[in-house]
């Protein structure tokens, strides 16, 4: 007997997202020590977690289910962000929420503004969804009149970044509110909001439609422990909190969230080196006049790489070296990479490396 006979009929359709890979697995494949790697492909906060929260985190009691009500935590985020309780939802990162907004809303049609963060239309596709990409305009701007047409054509979902990952540019709140104003569930994904741009969370009130994500992945540290939380109007909350699984924040991710947020003073000044660092990376690494930084309000640059270079070759010849970025085999990505802010030594160990495979990412016809 063939299993796969009883598998969905559009499995093999479905394209797997490609996630970034952990640090034991890197070291292995480029045969570094992980002492020596500089990872700088994920957007992760490379200070790591405040010793508070690392402690919060241990001192949990593994043995107990979480809250299903996640009743302290959603206190503590509403009090953060500046909402009612009712308004929060919490889950197992913001992929957990994308996944469970869509099994709410179960639109026949989701549609976002590409390039952007692949989890929407893997996640889409998983639940079955046809999902539209309506290509940006110039500078990596949003089209909001491409985004309208959609919707008159059956897109009821709205997934947008804001700051973008990857080009890092924010929504205006003239495109917010424009695209708010759709009939639609619009969902805007704010995981590097602490590290600049406009927040549209106060546009909720006038617009129950919208749905804000966020996450403690970036700012916070805690990647590793996957929490992130939906703020909207009381009625969506209530509906996510009716769908979701009811222990999807671990008891370690939500004690470590709570501790982060009451020592956010200390967090955000970790925070603040971070956007240092990627004024220095867009500085420093621009200066060297082969890769152009975009503007950015998250904790990364996307870089054109100029003509005469070949940007899967800049990625792979860093990766033998142990310098970690990302490269997206993608047409309107084709010429760029995206390079996180580290730490000082991290970006100093980057422009090395760079200097260095520089005449060996020349394109052959250049």
């Amino acid at each position: 007997m063939n299993p796969r006979r009883f598998f969905r009929p559009d499995f093999d359709d479905l394209e797997a997202y490609t996630p970034v890979k952990p640090l034991d697995v890197l070291a292995a494949e480029i045969g570094l020590p992980i002492g020596q790697l500089v990872k700088l492909d994920a957007n992760e906060n490379l200070y790591g977690a405040h010793p508070a929260v690392v402690e919060a985190a241990a001192k949990a009691d593994h043995h107990i289910y979480p809250d299903p009500g996640q009743t302290s935590l959603r206190a503590a985020i509403a009090e953060y962000v500046g909402v009612t309780p009712g308004q929060v939802v919490a889950g197992s990162g913001a992929d957990d929420l994308i996944d469970v907004i869509l099994r709410l809303a179960r639109p026949a049609i989701a549609v976002t503004a590409s390039p952007t963060f692949g989890m929407y239309s893997f996640l889409a596709k998983v639940n079955g969804t046809r999902f539209v990409e309506v290509p940006r305009l110039a500078g990596f701007q949003v089209d909001v009149r491409g985004l309208a047409s959609t919707v008159e054509r059956g897109a009821h979902l709205i997934f947008l970044t804001s700051p973008n990952n990857p080009t890092g540019n924010c929504l205006t709140r003239a495109e917010l509110e424009a695209i708010c104003n759709l009939e639609a569930l619009v969902v805007v994904d704010e995981a590097y909001i602490e590290f600049g741009g406009e927040s549209a969370v106060p546009l909720i009130a006038a617009h129950p439609n919208l749905i804000v994500i966020r996450t403690f992945s970036k700012w916070a540290g805690l990647a590793g422990l996957r929490v992130g939380y939906s703020v909207s109007e009381p009625g969506i909350a209530a509906a996510l909190m009716a769908i979701k699984q009811p222990y999807n924040v671990n008891v370690a991710g939500d004690l470590a969230a709570q501790a982060a947020l009451r020592h956010r003073a200390e967090v955000f000044e970790t925070v603040k080196c971070i956007v240092a660092e990627r004024e220095r990376l867009a500085r420093d690494v621009g200066a060297l006049g082969w890769l152009r930084p975009l503007p950015s309000e998250a904790n990364f640059v996307l870089f054109a790489v100029t003509e005469g270079h070949d940007a899967a070759r800049v990625a792979a010849e860093l990766r033998r070296r142990g310098v970690l970025i990302r490269y997206y085999n993608r047409p309107d990505l084709a010429n760029y990479v995206r390079i996180s802010a580290g730490r000082p030594e991290d970006t100093g160990r980057l422009l090395a490396a760079l200097r260095e495979v520089e005449p060996l990412t020349r394109r052959e016809d250049s």
